[in-house]
Formats: C-alpha cells, structure tokens, sequence
C-alpha cells in the first residue's frame, strides 16, 4: 500500500506541475484542498481497516495536514506571488522526496496477512517486567539490577497447560516468532517470550521505558562473523570467541533461569492468567539462534525441562574450553529431548567443520534422544516472522529463496507437532526430516 500511496502522490504533484506551467501560476489554494482530501482520505482507510497501523501511514498524514496549513498560510501572506519554473521544479522534487521518507515505515513493513492459527482456543496476551534483585545490570554502570521483560500468549478458556519458553536470536524483539506463538497457544500451551535487555534490538518494558542494543554487544557479534582474520594464533582467537560466547551464554541463561523460576513461583500462588493456567511438570523451551543455543544449554541443566527446539543456533553452551587449538565439546549426553532445526545452507557447511565436526552434531550423536529436521532454500530469519513483517529488512539480514510464509508454516507444525508428542504425549513425531 505504501508503494501505492506514493505513486499517487506523485502522480498529483506532476499534474499540479504541469498544470502550473500552463496557467503560469503555482495553483496553491487546488493543490492545499487536494492534500486535506487526500489526509481526509487516508483516515477513512485507516478507520475502515483497509490500512493497517498509524505507525506505517501516520507520518504521510501528518506530512499532508502540515503542508496543507502551510500552503494556507501562503495563500494569504504571497498572495499574488508567484515562482518561476526552477523554484516550482524544486519544489515538486521536495516534495516527492518527503513524501518518500514519510512513507518509509510503510515500505519497511508493510501489510500482511498474519498465519491463521489451527487449534481451536482464543488467545490473550499479557506482558510482564521482572526485576532480579539477585543480579547488578552489567551493561549499565548506574548499579541497578537487571530487569527482564516476559510477553505471554496464552488460552483463554480455563484449564492447565504446558508452559513452553522462547528466547529469541542476537537483535532479535519479543515478538519475533508471534506466529508460533500464537499457533501453540491456540492448541493449548501457555507461551513466554523473552526480551533480553541490550542483546535485543529493542525491548521496551511495561512502563514504557525502551532499551536498544549494547554498542559492545553489536561490535562482538560484527567481529566475530568478519571474515577479516586476526593477527594472531587460531588458539589465542578461539579462546577470545570462548569467553566472549561465555559472556553472552551467561547473560542468557540467568535471564531465562529467573524468568522460569519467577513464573513458577506465580503458578503456584496465582489465581489468575496466565500464571493459573500452566502446568509446572510440562515445560519446553525453544529459541532462535543465540536464543536457540539459551534453550539447549538450560534444557540441559535444569531438571524440570522436558524437551528443547533450537531453531538454527550453534549450541555454545556445548563448549567446555579451548584446548590445542581446538574447542572442547561436553561430552555428557543430552539427558532430554532436543530438535535441531537448521537451514540446508547451513547444515552442509556444519558438515565440513573440522576436528571434532560441528559441536551440534557431535552432541547429536551422544544425546539420548536427538533429531534434526533441515529446511531446503531458507535463510537464518526465515525461522523468524521478520520475512513477513518486514520483507525489505529480512532480506538485508538474511533469508533464503524459500517462500517465507510456507517457510514459517512449516516450522510452526514442526514445533507443535513435537512439543504435543513431548510435552502432552499426544500424536506421533509425524515430522519429515527434510521441508
């Protein structure tokens, strides 16, 4: 829709250049009138529903009224004025040119059609800020304790359900994966996801307070995926990625640690949703990438996990240490269900990982119960809804030649399907190994 608005917008100014060329004047007070009826038009839109969000047309909006009140004004103060062909040429590329940036949100994230859900339960949304007292915030120097913000999708009939726990990717929003959210709550599973404070994009808590990623946060994630190769023994640079995935991991996994314990300390106590709702003894956690690596790494040491889906993450916590210029993997088994879920992009560059092999497969091989499900033509955000939500920004980051809403599909039934069969004992792992 943004693409059309624009295009209308610029089809007026062109008609109102060439008309001004015509008649020899600037034709303010027409041109005034039709950007008021256009505004005027675009508000019927927004309140019919045919355009969705004040966050995608309201700058377009407010760009007309003011320009509309401008010209106004003009009409009155220049009256008789007038501008030769240069200005009015001008004139008309500033405009095009504001009305361009104005409609930016529109092309970032534009209309779509969210998934419909499959199960039969309506779904609310509640969303909750925690403060561990236990922990100092190490990304602020202010001595404050970190903060965790939960965002719940959940059933609204009463009854008891599985908890399942999400952790999203490095950048990524609490909302990354409100899809399948949504999908598991529709078929009965009360869903936590976290906002990671300065690892994510952006969280913004219940009291409106939003932080942004750590710049130092960024320039680890940037060096460690350059391929600009340190001047230094591979030993000495492993162990510098070793700590830092430490840092990350141990950020992570105490985030989720006291979002699962303060959850489960409320579902004892609450009478209401969603903390009512859950069943303590049914719980899994899943995550995108970093937030993927979160979930394994604490589904291996809690004891009140009963299954894990990573989607596409390298499962730091597998390292034990750097040893002669190699990295050490645990070589424990997994003691609980996992699913790994990868892009075939980057299953086959896992198989080409030296030494050891790639640390998820050599833990795959040693877990108790370990399956991995690939996805042909996918990028690393096709595991995401980002290819939905904003399909110009996917793309810059990453997605594969997958139609993204199959994609997505695709791994929203394989979620469901495994969680129902681990978590509720119901159906059977009908999941194929390639989609």
């Amino acid at each position: 829709m943004g693409t059309v608005i624009l295009t209308l917008l610029v089809i007026g100014e062109i008609i109102f250049l060439l008309w001004s060329f015509k008649a020899g004047s600037i034709k303010r007070r027409e041109k005034y009138i039709w950007k008021i009826v256009f505004a005027v038009l675009l508000t019927l839109l927004l309140i019919a529903g045919i355009l969705e969000g004040v966050s995608r047309y309201g700058a377009i909006l407010l760009v007309l009224l003011f320009q509309a009140c401008i010209g106004l004004l003009a009409e009155y103060r220049d009256k008789g004025k007038s501008y030769g062909k240069g200005k009015r040429i001008a004139l008309f590329l500033g405009n095009i040119t504001v009305y361009f940036l104005a409609l930016v949100p529109a092309f970032f994230f534009p209309q779509y059609k969210p998934l419909p859900v499959t199960g039969g339960h309506t779904v609310e949304n509640a969303e909750y800020t925690y403060v561990d007292e236990n922990r100092i915030e190490t990304f602020s120097d202010i001595g404050e304790n970190r903060s965790v913000t939960v965002k719940f999708w959940y059933p609204a009939e009463t009854g008891t359900y599985p908890l399942v726990v999400f952790s999203h990717g490095a950048f990524g929003v609490i909302d990354s994966n409100n899809s399948t959210y949504t999908e598991l709550a529709s078929h009965g599973y009360v869903v936590a996801s976290i906002g990671h404070p300065y690892h994510a994009m952006f969280v913004t808590d219940v009291n409106g307070k939003t932080t942004y990623a750590s710049k130092k946060f960024i320039e680890q994630i940037y060096d460690m995926n350059s391929d600009e190769t340190p001047d230094k023994k591979e030993t000495d640079y492993l162990k510098t990625d070793y700590l830092k995935t430490r840092e990350w991991m141990k950020v992570r996994t105490e985030d989720m640690n006291f979002v699962l314990d303060t959850i489960l300390n409320k579902a004892d106590a609450a009478n209401e949703a969603p903390f009512s709702l859950i069943d303590g003894d049914k719980i899994g956690l899943f995550g995108h990438s970093l937030g993927g690596a979160t979930s394994v790494q604490v589904g291996r040491e809690r004891k009140d996990i009963d299954a894990v889906i990573d989607l596409e993450g390298t499962m730091l916590g597998e390292y034990i240490g750097i040893e002669n210029g190699r990295e050490i993997y645990n070589q424990e088994p997994y003691p609980i269900p996992l699913l790994d879920m990868n892009s075939k992009a980057v299953h086959a560059l896992a198989l080409e990982v030296p030494g050891d092999g790639y640390v998820n497969f050599y833990m795959g091989e040693r877990a108790l119960d370990y399956r991995e499900v690939i996805f042909d033509n996918a990028g690393h955000l096709n595991f995401t809804d980002l290819p939905l939500v904003s399909p110009p920004l996917a793309g810059l980051l990453g997605v594969g030649t997958v139609d993204a809403r199959e994609c997505i599909e695709n791994v929203n039934y394989v979620v469901l399907t495994f969680f129902n069969y681990y978590l509720k004992g119901e159906g059977t792992l009908a999941i194929e190994e390639e989609y």
